[in-house]
């Protein structure tokens, strides 16, 4: 007898590049498609193709205008699961009287620690802290993505979570090729809204190594990185706009090292990214990320800005150490590849239909 497969509701749109977007397109190509039928959204006129990694996935076109379309859209696709996947958070309300009344089990996932400037954004969208509370308890399941933003969110403000859904990366998209690592000279920083992401501790850094080149990928609104080079009179720092993954990732076959100095961050997937070209990153222990890096085993996690004069004092000093490091920073993101991760995201979809 042919088993039926569990029909999956994906809740991104996945044809619009945007974190739960791109992760819900990732889902979509990597469940077992012999047990599991999926369904997402489209946005209208979104900046991505519908390719491969979306043939036989059933879609649903949001119409203009999009504010009022995408209340038919959720309500098409939960219609149709079995199980929805709701990681989004728009129209939460409307969402949850849906499933309620079709009796369909649902999960979602939070990610991010809610505080500081996060906290302030979700009152602005959802209200309230109790809103907020609400935004992730709807759902059958709610999932953390790191075991750090679990216990966090549990502590400020009571958001119980049902375990942990790590994402993960592709690791199709970046092909690392063996190189000798005998010196450091390039390293990079990636990421968009550079503003908000520790730029000025980049420039720093910079400014106090200037015979190492500094390498500066992304962009942001209203913040003119080559103006601010300029004003501060960085003779080795290059910048080099917004990257596709393809372009970062020949990109990354001539950079030794990865400063992200963000301070506030939910799973910076660019530190796998990276990771997966032999590319280790230093970044900031302020959001958990011992939980995948081990320090001078795969990368770096620091406290302070003299954390990482300090590190780059020492590769300088022993080169050999990038080798070592470029080697363990591939095993880790093979450990973070979707096709090893979505094991764990089919168990979640079948335990809650059984």
């Amino acid at each position: 007898m042919k088993t039926k497969k569990i029909k999956v509701f994906l809740g991104g749109y996945v044809n619009y590049t945007n974190a739960q977007n791109l992760n819900c397109r990732a889902l979509a190509k990597y469940l077992n498609k012999g047990k599991i039928e999926c369904a997402a959204m489209l946005f209208p006129n979104g900046n991505l193709s519908v390719d491969s990694d979306l043939v036989g996935i059933k879609l649903f076109k949001c119409l203009r205008p999009q504010c009022y379309f995408r209340y038919l859209t959720y309500l098409r696709g939960i219609m149709w699961c079995d199980v929805a996947y709701l990681p989004k958070g728009e129209i939460w309300e409307f969402c949850s009287r849906c499933l309620k009344w079709f009796g369909k089990k649902s999960f979602t996932t939070v990610e991010g620690v809610i505080s500081g400037t996060n906290l302030d954004k979700s009152i602005v969208s959802y209200g309230s802290k109790e809103a907020i509370v609400n935004v992730y308890s709807f759902t059958t399941k709610t999932y953390a993505i790191t075991k750090y933003m679990s216990e966090k969110n549990k502590e400020l403000l009571g958001i119980n979570s049902d375990g942990v859904l790590y994402l993960g990366i592709d690791t199709e998209l970046f092909q690392p090729q063996s190189r000798p690592r005998d010196k450091l000279h390039n390293i990079a920083f990636i990421g968009n809204n550079i503003r908000y992401k520790g730029i000025d501790d980049f420039y720093a850094i910079a400014e106090k190594f200037p015979e190492l080149t500094f390498h500066i990928v992304g962009g942001g609104i209203g913040y003119d990185v080559v103006e601010e080079i300029g004003s501060k009179g960085l003779r080795n720092c290059v910048y080099h706009g917004l990257m596709d993954h393809t372009q970062i990732s020949e990109f990354l076959k001539g950079i030794d090292l990865h400063i992200f100095p963000s301070r506030s961050e939910g799973f910076p997937k660019v530190t796998l990214e990276t990771a997966a070209m032999g590319v280790p990153s230093i970044v900031y222990s302020d959001y958990g990320a011992s939980e995948w890096i081990t320090t001078g085993k795969n990368g770096y996690v620091v406290d302070k800005i003299d954390d990482i004069e300090v590190i780059l004092k020492d590769l300088q000093q022993s080169p050999w150490k990038l080798n070592t490091l470029a080697d363990e920073a591939i095993k880790l993101a093979e450990s973070f590849d979707w096709r090893v991760l979505i094991k764990d995201w089919e168990k979640v979809i079948e335990n809650l239909v059984r």
